[in-house]
This record gives structure tokens, sequence and C-alpha cells, in this order.
């Protein structure tokens, strides 16, 4: 393992969840609730996002897997849902924010790869951070991105008892993912991963 692949490990990671929880911010602005705002979350500055637990898990895993996957959290950006005129549809749209931002990021740094730039692996995991991150946040599980978009679809029963659910787990909420994410990365968010980096990197077109 080089410097070079170290350094861009860490940029990577630091632009995925930066970006990430930015977009999060933003959209909960845009909807009407200000509460990202009056939280100092409407920044790029990453000490605002950080998440020293989660930052850790993201680097380690993305170290360990040498560049190949990694998985991890930031400071999630929290919002009022009575304060959107669609409390559980905007809530979804805020949530699914942050994996869309990963997605546009990663396609970006693609395109310059594909374009033969100087640097094109320094690059490349950046274009993997972006693509883990995201597709790690959409999973359905709390406190992750996907159990927000999934509470949009189900009836408005449940939808409160899984966010009760998400309340009682507390600051358990990281074990609780670290715990689970042991089964659910192998079998679904590394498959996705793959394919969704060949479908940037390497498909035809």
């Amino acid at each position: 393992m080089t410097a070079l692949f170290f350094i861009s490990a860490i940029l990577g990671i630091l632009i995925a969840f930066v970006v990430h929880e930015w977009a999060h911010a933003q959209a909960a602005y845009s909807l009407g609730d200000p509460t990202s705002k009056y939280d100092g979350r409407l920044t790029l500055n990453p000490a605002v996002h950080l998440d020293f637990v989660g930052t850790m898990v993201l680097t380690c895993s993305m170290i360990m897997s040498h560049g190949s996957l990694c998985y991890g959290w930031a400071k999630p950006v929290m919002f009022n849902r009575d304060n959107f005129k669609s409390p559980w549809v905007d809530g979804a749209l805020v949530a699914l924010a942050g994996p869309v931002s990963n997605l546009f990021t990663a396609m970006f740094f693609a395109t310059l790869c594909r374009f033969g730039i100087p640097g094109r692996d320094f690059f490349a995991v950046f274009v993997m951070a972006n693509i883990c991150f995201g597709l790690f946040n959409l999973f359905p599980l709390p406190p992750l991105d996907g159990w927000k978009i999934l509470q949009a679809f189900v009836p408005r029963g449940i939808a409160y008892q899984m966010q009760n659910f998400e309340e009682r787990l507390g600051r358990f909420a990281p074990v609780f993912l670290l715990l689970c994410s042991l089964g659910f990365v192998p079998l679904f968010v590394a498959p996705a991963v793959f394919y969704t980096r060949y479908f940037l990197m390497e498909f035809p077109g």
C-alpha cells in the first residue's frame, strides 16, 4: 500500500461524506425546514459533518479492501418533518439527496478517468468512495437513508413504528448498523458497488 493510495483514500472519503451530508442539508432547507441551517450544516466544511467512529470505519474499510469497498457513516443531518408540506415524501427526498449526490460525484470523477487524465488511479479511488458511500446508505436499515426513503412507501402506521424504532436505538444505532453490516455488505452492497463501478469506469460507450 502506497502513501499515494492512502492520501487518495482519505480525500475520497472526505469528499464522499461532505457532499452527501451537504446535499441532505440543502434539500431539507429548500423544502422548508431550517433545522440544517440552525445546526450549521449548510457548509462544505468537513469538520461539521464528521462523525469520529463512522469516519474511522470508512477509512479502515477502504484501506483494508485496498479501495474496492468502504462503508461507514457521517454525522447525520437532522430535519423536522413537521416543516415539510408532504412530511413523509419530502423526508424521503431529503434522504435520497445524499446518495444521489454521491452518484453524480462518482460520475464526474469517472468521466475524468475515462478521458485518461494524469493520475487516473488516484481519482479512481474517489469514484469508489462515492459509489460505496452512496449505495451503502441506500440500504433500508436505521439510521441509513434507505430506512427513511422506505417510510414514504409503507402505510403511515408502519412508518411511525419505523421512526420510533430508530429513535429508540439512539446512540446504539451505530452498533446495530455495524452488526447488520456483516451480513448485508458482502451479500448486497459489494455486488452493487462492483457493477456500478464497471458501468461508470469500464462499460463501453
